[in-house]
């Protein structure tokens, strides 16, 4: 400044201890001018579904930094497929970005998958040894079913990231994925932020991240799986109604009387029956199927 190198909004300034402001006044060292130091930002974004993942979209897609403060140098770190939702790094500090994102540290990844069918203890172990997909050999640390019904919500947890490293891996063992979700990543969640949502990270997340330290993924409301109805009793026979009392026998009635009872008829009197004075009964069942009468003055005549 003595040297009068140093100007302030085009005036050279020899006095010391003269103020000014990086971020609003020019302020140049031989004609070079010297910006603000680098405020180093962190957030984490829960990203929403449909959103893409970078600072422009060629296409017109809404964007994360739509989602964010507009500062200055700040960068999506890593990517989300535009159909996956939940949690992202945005930052300004390029030595993170790489801390992080890079396999070789190996952050541990968090994810909740929806996958059709429900993953049994064999095709979970499978995933934990490895599958080769595409050339490309791909394993998890960590995997369990958290919700199971006719499909189920599965948590992976993975360090490599690569390129749609969790429905490559579930559809080649049988279980193509319909929605998924990054919970964690490293000691950061997305507990309490909805989507669209963003906080700043705190000082421990920072330190844990560039330490490669994993948390705890938020838990996830369990549904038990649907139990079977208990069989419907088994129907008690209705009981038996007590049998009528018998009735009383009718009283004998005296002789002579015809009610309710068959009427007899006397056997009518034949013609030769009457000359000789004898009665003769009147044409049996037989004689009426066309037999021969065996009494009377026409014995052995067919009617």
């Amino acid at each position: 400044m003595l040297d009068g190198r140093v100007s302030v909004n085009g005036k050279h300034v020899r006095e010391l201890g003269t103020k000014a402001d990086l971020e609003n006044d020019d302020v140049r060292v031989d004609g070079v001018r010297v910006k603000a130091p680098h405020t180093l930002v962190y957030l984490v974004l829960n990203k929403p579904r449909g959103v893409v993942s970078t600072r422009k979209d060629p296409e017109g897609r809404p964007t994360v930094m739509a989602l964010v403060p507009q500062v200055a140098g700040l960068f999506p770190v890593g990517r989300l497929d535009v159909t996956t939702e939940g949690l992202i790094l945005l930052t300004n500090d390029g030595a993170f970005a790489e801390r992080v994102s890079h396999p070789r540290y190996e952050v541990p990844r968090v994810y909740h998958a929806k996958v059709h069918r429900v993953p049994g203890p064999d095709t979970l172990d499978r995933l934990k040894r490895g599958v080769r997909v595409e050339g490309d050999f791909m394993a998890v640390d960590r995997a369990r079913v958290i919700q199971a019904e006719n499909n189920a919500w599965v948590e992976l947890t993975l360090h490599e990231g690569k390129q749609h490293e969790v429905k490559r891996l579930l559809e080649a063992v049988g279980h193509p994925v319909s929605k998924l979700r990054r919970v964690a990543l490293g000691p950061v969640t997305t507990r309490g932020l909805e989507p669209g949502q963003f906080r700043a990270l705190t000082p421990d997340e920072i330190a844990g991240l560039r330490k490669g330290e994993g948390g705890r993924a938020p838990a996830m409301q369990r549904v038990p799986r649907r139990r079977k109805r208990p069989p419907a009793p088994a129907r008690t026979a209705a009981p038996k109604r007590p049998a009528a009392p018998a009735r009383p026998e009718a009283p004998a009635r005296p002789a002579g009387s015809t009610r309710g009872s068959k009427r007899t008829e006397a056997p009518p009197v034949t013609r030769g029956a009457a000359r000789e004075g004898r009665e003769v009964p009147s044409e049996s069942p037989r004689t009426r199927r066309g037999e021969t009468r065996r009494s009377g003055p026409f014995r052995g005549a067919r009617r």
